[in-house]
C-alpha cells in the first residue's frame, strides 16, 4: 500500500492473525484467504507476512533471514489464494524458498525468501539508534488503520497533515502486545507493518496545494519490497521504524527503513520501491 494515510485500509488484528494461519493443501501447497479491509485488492503487506509463515513452515528448522517481494498485479481480496512454496535450495545453514501467490491460475505476487539457522558472531557491529530520537513516551498516538496495534510518532496525526510540508523522513514507534509472542508471527507482523509508510513519507515535502497544482494524486502502489532481519526482536516491545524516502521521480518512489529495538539495537532493514503517478 502506497500513498497518503487517508488511503490506508482498516485492518483488524484478529483477522490478520487468522489469515496467517495457512491451511496445508499438500507438500509445499497452502490455501489462504485475504484479510478483510476497505480495499477490493489484496494487500502487499499481508502477502509478505504470509510468505514468512509459508517459508518457515516449509523449512521449519530455519528462520527467514530476508525476503524480497514483487507485486506485478493486484489480487482479489474476496477470493481465496493458492500459496505455493518451492524449495530452491536447502543446506545445513541456509535455504531458499520461492513463495508464489495466485488466484484462478493467475499469479499476482512472488516472494523469494532466504532462511538460515542461528550462527555465532564472527564480526559484530551495527547502527545504533541516536540518543536524540524521542522515545515512545515522548511521542503522540498516531491512528494507523493499516497497523492494528499501538503506533506513536512525534506530532501524532499532524505528522501527515495534508496541508503541512516536512522532510521526507519520519520516526514511527510501534508495538503489538496483543499478538502471539512467537518469532514467526513477529517476523510476519513486522513485514506487514513496514509496508505502508513509503508513500506517505515520499509525499511529506509537498503540501496538498502543491499536489493539487501538479494535477492531484493518482495511482499509487507497492512494486517491490525487501526485508532483512538482523537480530531477534519481540513484536510486543517497542520498535522504532526510521523511515526515509531517498528518491522520487519518473513515476516511482524509493524508500528505506531501519528498525531498532527500544534498547537501540538495529534489528531489521527494509527497502522498497513503489509506483506513484499523478491523476492527470
Amino acid at each position: 500500500m502506497a500513498g497518503g494515510t487517508d488511503s490506508w485500509p482498516v485492518v483488524d488484528l484478529p483477522d490478520l492473525l487468522d489469515v496467517l494461519d495457512l491451511t496445508e493443501a499438500g507438500p509445499g501447497q497452502f490455501r489462504a484467504r485475504n484479510v478483510v479491509s476497505t480495499l477490493p485488492t489484496t494487500l502487499g503487506s499481508q502477502t509478505l507476512a504470509q510468505a514468512v509463515v509459508a517459508a518457515e513452515r516449509t523449512v521449519p528448522h530455519m528462520a527467514v533471514q530476508s525476503l524480497h517481494g514483487v507485486f506485478p498485479r493486484g489480487g482479489y481480496a474476496d477470493r481465496d489464494v493458492d500459496v505455493h512454496a518451492e524449495v530452491v535450495q536447502s543446506g545445513r545453514a541456509l535455504a531458499t524458498v520461492q513463495v508464489s501467490f495466485s488466484q484462478d491460475g493467475r499469479e499476482h505476487a512472488r516472494v523469494l525468501a532466504m532462511l538460515s539457522t542461528e550462527e555465532p558472531d564472527f564480526l559484530s557491529h551495527g547502527a545504533q539508534l541516536p540518543r536524540d530520537v524521542p522515545g515512545p513516551d515522548d511521542c503522540t498516538e498516531f491512528p494507523c488503520a493499516l497497523l492494528p496495534w499501538e503506533v506513536r510518532t512525534p506530532g501524532g496525526a499532524d505528522a501527515f497533515a495534508a496541508e503541512l510540508a516536512g522532510p521526507p523522513t519520519l520516526d514511527v514507534w510501534m508495538r503489538a502486545p496483543k499478538a502471539p509472542e512467537t518469532p514467526t508471527i513477529g517476523r510476519a507482523l513486522l513485514a506487514h507493518g513496514t509496508e505502508g509508510f513509503l508513500g506517505p513519507v515520499a509525499t511529506r515535502p509537498y503540501p496538498q496545494s502543491e499536489i493539487a497544482r501538479r494535477g492531484g494524486r493518482g495511482t499509487a502502489a507497492m512494486l517491490t519490497q525487501t526485508v532483512t532481519y538482523h537480530r531477534p526482536f519481540t513484536i510486543g516491545d517497542w520498535l522504532l521504524l526510521r523511515c526515509e524516502s531517498t528518491f522520487a521521480g519518473g513515476g516511482r518512489m524509493y524508500g528505506q527503513l531501519q528498525v531498532y529495538a527500544h534498547t537501540g539495537e538495529l534489528v531489521a532493514s527494509v527497502t522498497a520501491q513503489g509506483l506513484m503517478r499523478g491523476a492527470g
